[in-house]
């Protein structure tokens, strides 16, 4: 008779907890059942500061933490649009697979750092220093943000001081405020961004959209290559007490020439004066370039089976294999029409 009893009462139990917090994870809401994932533990520094997985845009790091797999799920796409570093806040015990012992985990835990006891974590970071802006995320269970986070959160107050955060959280049903409430608090010294991101269970499908419509609006964007502007394609080339000036081409090989420079070169005369010449080593890359001209005076080429650059002096017929890669400005080549070989710095301005 009393099994009869317990059942319906533990469903009860279950059914109620969701309804005062569902999150994505820990506990799952119903129609969103938690997965059997463990996060792999790893091999942890105990003793010292973790290094966060770095990226190509150091501006950004993505702190999250998550037993199931969604919120690593949008910290790996935030990570992948913006190609920044990230980093795993993980407790120190894990947690258990099984259900209910994560209830009961999950709630001991919240009920202790109500009470100013922060449950002990394996992640810890020595400083913050050149990051923009710092991507938090987490599961919300109970309505609040996982205690990992919260842990995490305590810990580095201090270090977090002066830096703005951006929150995105997971959830079955449970809205944000309050665990954005809860970071505010934890470092009353940083700048909580008012735009958070949640993603619910029945967003979850369209992360992708999301994530990249809240990085918008936050203003966080990839860093791409540079690309060069007028400015910088223009070099200065000297000779003696004479500067004169030129404009490379935006292509692969004049970037790769600008790559090169200063350069200290003796251009060497070919063909009487028509055309100025030395070898850089290695040849530059004409990937991409287009191929064919007939040189005027100033123009700047490459002569691709010798893989020597080519200042004309004189106009010559069309070839095609010459890659032009710049152009000597005005009248400058007036400086290099002499007999002989004329020792020159080349510089970007």
């Amino acid at each position: 008779m009393k099994k009869f009893l317990l059942i319906p009462f533990l469903l009860f139990a279950v059914f109620s907890m969701a309804a005062c917090g569902g999150s994505d994870e820990e506990p799952s809401s119903p129609e969103q059942p938690g997965m059997s994932g463990q996060p792999d533990d790893g091999d942890g520094n105990d003793d010292g500061s973790d290094t966060p997985a770095p990226g190509g845009n150091g501006r950004y790091l993505v702190l999250y933490c998550s037993r199931t797999g969604h919120t690593e799920g949008a910290a790996q796409m935030i990570r992948t649009t913006l190609d920044c570093d990230i980093l795993e806040v993980e407790p120190q015990v894990p947690y258990d697979n099984d259900y209910s012992s994560m209830l009961s985990r999950a709630q001991e835990e919240l009920a202790g750092i109500r009470r100013g006891n922060y449950p002990a974590i394996r992640t810890s970071v020595e400083d913050f220093d050149g990051y923009d802006l710092i991507f938090i995320g987490y599961p919300i269970w109970h309505g609040s943000m996982a205690t990992p986070m919260q842990s995490f959160l305590h810990e580095h107050a201090g270090k977090l001081a002066g830096k703005r955060i951006a929150l995105f959280a997971t959830s079955g049903s449970s809205g944000i405020s309050a665990s954005a409430g809860e970071a505010r608090s934890l470092c009353p010294d940083a700048t909580v961004i008012e735009r958070a991101l949640l993603l619910t269970s029945s967003t979850l499908p369209q992360m992708e959209g999301r994530i990249s419509a809240w990085l918008d609006e936050i203003g966080a964007v990839r860093e791409e290559p540079d690309t060069p502007d007028a400015s910088s394609l223009k070099v200065n080339i000297s000779t003696g007490d004479r500067t004169i000036t030129a404009t490379m081409e935006d292509n692969a090989a004049g970037r790769d020439f600008l790559s090169r420079l200063p350069l200290e070169v003796t251009l060497n005369d070919y063909n009487r004066m028509t055309e100025k010449i030395f070898y850089p080593s290695p040849a530059l890359t004409t990937d991409g370039a287009a191929r064919g001209c007939a040189p005027e005076p100033g123009d700047i080429t490459i002569y691709v089976p010798w893989g020597n650059v080519a200042i004309f002096c004189k106009s010559w017929p069309h070839s095609n294999d010459l890659v032009k890669i710049g152009r000597i400005d005005g009248n400058g080549i007036d400086v290099l029409i002499v007999e002989g070989d004329v020792h020159v710095r080349i510089e970007r301005q």
